[in-house]
């Protein structure tokens, strides 16, 4: 397996995992300078590759190569159903069927399609997963992390990378929120292979920022006391009743999913994964539980991998939602 650093550069932090023979070697986490990779601001991209230069140098990986994941919300991600044909087939039409799907010129993006196999939901039919990456998304990747002298190997979707270090080989059908600062991404696997994906813009930026209209807070508090109360009734439940009408949003676009999939689907949808910093919110284990009906529970992608005793677990731990991407994305085989 080739040496690299798994790179999740997210909204508000920048993440990397580096392993060998399933075997941590390091870990890293700094805060993002708030500047988004699909800014067309010279200024922002130069942040973004000063901030992922400075991420490298603190690191203590042992090399400078990277797979980095795309977020969910930039890529345009589809599981498609067609008829059993051959692979050259597919492939033709899974051109034809890009053109009704991805929202821009095809000579505009980079395409590229998986088989599953059978479908879960159409008997006699083969799921494909289409994943189109716009051109200048993945120009932008390159220009930012040559800059900041790292050499870019790959690009992954989230999802993907999630998949690996959360879901693994499992056949049973799982749903998968990833919450984020910015979006909320939804996928269900069954079959072991990704079955279908959303992804809405809501996310734990939301969440701050409808506590911080509530009670007036200076800018970081919201953050604080969302981390510290979340959805439990301490505090007379203030926070809770602040923050509740906003994460109900990704709440109903569970329950939407849940009820698509479970209508559909052959295998039964029972079990929820959340990953994300948004995953260790006070409560939401509760809270999903009871309002989906269905089993909640953290995704921890150190499972995946062996730790070496020298690494604070108890640390880890209370990352390890957060180090989904980062460490789906080690686990990569190049």
């Amino acid at each position: 397996m080739a040496d690299f650093v798994g790179l999740d550069i997210g909204t508000s932090t920048i993440k990397g995992v580096q392993i060998k023979d399933h075997t941590l070697i390091s870990y890293h986490q700094t805060p993002a300078p708030g500047v988004s990779m699909v800014s067309e601001s010279p200024e922002d991209l130069k942040k973004l590759s000063e901030a992922l230069g400075k991420f490298f140098n603190e690191g203590r990986f042992k090399t400078t190569d990277v797979v980095a994941s795309v977020p969910e919300s930039q890529v345009f991600a589809r599981v498609i159903t067609l008829p059993q044909m051959g692979e050259a087939e597919i492939a033709s039409s899974v051109q034809n069927e890009a053109q009704q799907y991805v929202p821009m010129p095809l000579n505009q993006v980079a395409f590229d399609f998986e088989i599953l196999g059978p479908s879960e939901l159409e008997a006699g039919k083969v799921d494909v997963l289409l994943v189109a990456v716009p051109k200048a998304l993945t120009s932008k990747y390159i220009q930012i992390t040559r800059a900041a002298g790292v050499n870019l190997l790959s690009l992954e979707t989230e999802t993907i990378a999630i998949s690996r270090s959360v879901v693994g080989k499992t056949t049973d059908a799982v749903m998968v929120a990833s919450i984020g600062a910015s979006t909320t991404d939804i996928a269900v696997f069954s079959g072991g292979a990704i079955r279908f994906t959303r992804s809405i813009a809501t996310g734990g930026q939301a969440l701050e920022r409808a506590l911080t209209q509530s009670f007036n807070l200076a800018p970081g508090q919201a953050a604080e006391y969302i981390r510290t109360y979340g959805l439990e009734e301490k505090l007379e439940g203030k926070v809770m009743s602040a923050i509740k009408p906003v994460f109900d949003i990704i709440r109903d676009e569970l329950k939407r999913t849940q009820a698509f999939f479970s209508s559909r689907g052959k295998r039964p949808l029972q079990r929820l994964v959340l990953v994300g910093g948004t995953a260790n919110l006070p409560g939401v284990l509760v809270y999903l539980a009871d309002s989906l009906g269905m089993e909640v529970a953290r995704g921890n992608p150190w499972e995946a991998i062996s730790i070496p005793g020298n690494f604070p677990r108890e640390q880890l731990e209370e990352i390890a939602p957060s180090f989904a991407v980062a460490a789906g994305l080690a686990l990569k085989e190049l």
